[in-house]
């Protein structure tokens, strides 16, 4: 199986990525902002020598009366690159710069424009790049040409050199990034190493819940780990609670055929016959009520309530008439159904409704409210009612309010334990001037 890759190396190399791009596309940048800004520089300088040279030009008629003033002192030393040249019309040199002595100036082969002007970038005899422009110039004593020349090789030496020096700083402002986002990437998983502590603890039968308070993107982590942890436990109770169903289910026939056969050499078969029936039924009653209690934890059906309850009317009129039995629907605007599957609502329905019809003197009423997301069941009965102590053992194993009747006494525990598992509850009242109410709540939809 292949090893699965951290969450903080996951952020950590993604941020890594992140900042190489990002910091590489601002050294780019920025060296091409700084080479433009070079570049505008030297035509500037170019384009003020130019002019400066045309302005003596035109100051002075004689050649030999012209001042000049260099713009940049470069254009004073000696095979800088930067050079300027005033030549008559057929290109003989009537000026140059300091810096042009022993020098070659470039010649343009390029053709001038409408404004008598060309320019050009090429190497000198020296293999220096320069930036060449070169005017011509026209007037009463005379037509001229002034070439001025830069050093392009120092532009690119200065844009090189920033771009160096850019990239070691970005460089250095990337590790500390990093190392921020490292520490940031260390504090923010910071809560996700508590919730694998109190796992732990839970784990080691330390806690029964986690514990702590999480931020708001680990907080629902945390509720489903305890809803789980609740689903577990429950399930282990229902289990718990089946075996011991189950071992009081099997108690009454086992005792009849011990005492049987202790009082009899000879036991007769259709008793043995009756008795094994009724283990033979318990047990697959509890079978049946472990699968429904591991299935009930992904419980996504839902049956409508309003035929279950007619259907079972129906039934419940027949068996235990004349009581009269009382039921006026949801009363709501579309189908109400309840979450809980078909058979299980049935048997939790049936066991009440019998159980109150067997009790009640004359009626037995049946109402439903509406509260949102659940829905209140309430089943009440014109019967004696129960001692109010004993509203709370009413629905435990085995207990029976009669103990003269039959039966195992697990219907109303069956009851409860089923509308548990569906998210619901359960509660057992005696109203004043009435018999027993038992008031169901589940969750339920409408449509």
């Amino acid at each position: 199986m292949t090893k699965s890759v951290s969450i903080f190396t996951r952020i950590f190399v993604a941020t890594a990525i992140c900042l190489v791009i990002g910091l590489g596309a601002t050294a780019w940048a920025l060296s091409m902002v700084y080479a433009r800004a070079l570049e505008r520089n030297i035509d500037n300088v170019i384009e003020s020598q130019s002019d400066q040279l045309i302005g003596s030009i035109l100051d002075e008629d004689d050649p030999e009366d012209w001042a000049f003033q260099d713009i940049d002192p470069r254009y004073q030393e000696l095979g800088s690159g930067w050079y300027w040249q005033i030549t008559n019309i057929e290109g003989q040199p009537l000026a140059t710069s300091q810096s042009t002595f022993g020098v070659d100036v470039p010649d343009l082969e390029e053709p001038f424009d409408e404004q008598n002007r060309r320019r050009a970038d090429v190497r000198d005899a020296d293999g220096i790049l320069q930036r060449v422009s070169e005017r011509k110039l026209f007037t009463q004593n005379g037509n001229y040409r002034v070439l001025v020349t830069a050093n392009w090789d120092e532009l690119n030496s200065d844009v090189a050199l920033f771009r160096n020096q850019t990239i070691l700083a970005l460089s250095a402002v990337g590790i500390v990034l990093a190392l921020l986002a490292a520490f940031i990437a260390r504090l923010s998983l910071g809560p996700m190493k508590e919730l694998r502590e109190e796992i732990g603890r839970v784990k080691n039968a330390e806690a029964e819940q986690i514990e702590g308070i999480y931020p708001h993107e680990v907080a629902p982590v945390k509720n489903e780990l305890n809803a789980l942890l609740s689903t577990n436990k429950e399930i282990v109770r229902q289990a718990q609670n089946h075996v011991g169903n189950l071992a009081h289910g099997l108690k009454t026939p086992l005792a009849v055929l011990r005492n049987e056969a202790r009082a009899k050499q000879q036991i007769e078969s259709s008793m043995v016959r009756t008795q094994l029936s009724r283990m033979e039924d318990i047990v697959q009653r509890y079978l049946q009520r472990a699968q429904m209690a591991a299935r009930s934890q992904l419980q996504t059906q839902h049956t409508p309530l309003n035929p279950a309850i007619d259907r079972l009317l129906a039934a419940m009129r027949k068996i235990h008439h004349p009581i009269a039995y009382h039921w006026s629907g949801t009363q709501t605007e579309r189908p109400l159904s309840v979450r809980m599957d078909a058979g299980d609502l049935d048997e939790v329905l049936g066991n009440i409704l019998d159980n109150a019809g067997k009790w009640a003197s004359t009626e037995v009423r049946i109402s439903c409210q509406f509260t949102g997301e659940r829905v209140e069941i309430t089943i009440e009965d014109d019967g004696d009612g129960v001692p109010h102590q004993k509203l709370k053992t009413i629905a435990e194993r085995g207990h029976r309010l009669d103990e003269s009747t039959q039966g195992s006494g697990l219907g109303l525990d069956i009851v409860k334990e089923l509308v548990q598992l569906s998210g619901g509850q359960v509660k057992f009242d005696c109203p004043k001037d009435s018999g027993l109410a038992v008031c169901l709540t589940l969750p339920c939809r409408l449509g």
